[in-house]
């Protein structure tokens, strides 16, 4: 498994610059196997919840139906000129959310992702938390080889002070 870094620059607004991060894992012929058999490709190695960011979507994507429908209603019919809106407010909404969301599947990497920061700073820790999720794909990739099969655990009794903090914090 290989992980690949692309790194651009671009000048934003009011001259500042904005770095983007590419990221995308390389599999080999075993790795994609058993990304296929235990269907990895669907795992999720980073949950975000972002709330704000699925009303600012449906905002979004509300008003380019808007705009859309305003264009199309004098050129076409007032239902063609609804569905295209439609489809052309959902449409960009669903893009805008899945460019900006904090969620990474597996997918994901193995396709490529941009990744957007605002500082070179930003940058750098977004690599390093690329580089530790991918590791730990890897080492749980590694691990599904040998999930067949049985495995004793030896569990010893806690000495009585120890055993009580355990009932009390729960797992």
């Amino acid at each position: 498994m290989e992980l690949l870094f692309r790194r651009e620059q671009t000048a934003g607004q009011l001259g500042r610059v904005h770095f983007k991060l590419w990221g995308k894992i390389e599999l080999d012929e075993d790795e994609q196997a058993i990304v296929k058999r235990y269907k990895f490709d669907e795992a999720v190695l980073l949950q975000g919840f972002q709330p704000l960011l699925v009303r600012k979507s449906a905002l979004i994507g509300g008003v380019m139906f808007v705009v859309v429908f305003a264009i199309l209603a004098f050129n076409w019919s007032t239902t063609g000129g609804f569905i295209v809106a439609l489809i052309a407010g959902g449409g960009f909404g669903y893009w805008y959310f899945h460019e900006n969301r904090e969620t990474i599947f597996v997918r994901d990497l193995m396709h490529g992702r941009n990744f957007i920061c605002p500082s070179v700073i930003e940058l750098a820790r977004e690599e390093a938390r690329l580089a530790d999720m991918v590791s730990y794909l890897r080492q749980v990739m590694e691990s599904a080889k040998h999930w067949d099969g049985t495995e004793r655990l030896a569990v010893e009794a806690l000495p009585k002070d120890e055993a009580r903090q355990v009932m009390i914090r729960g797992f």
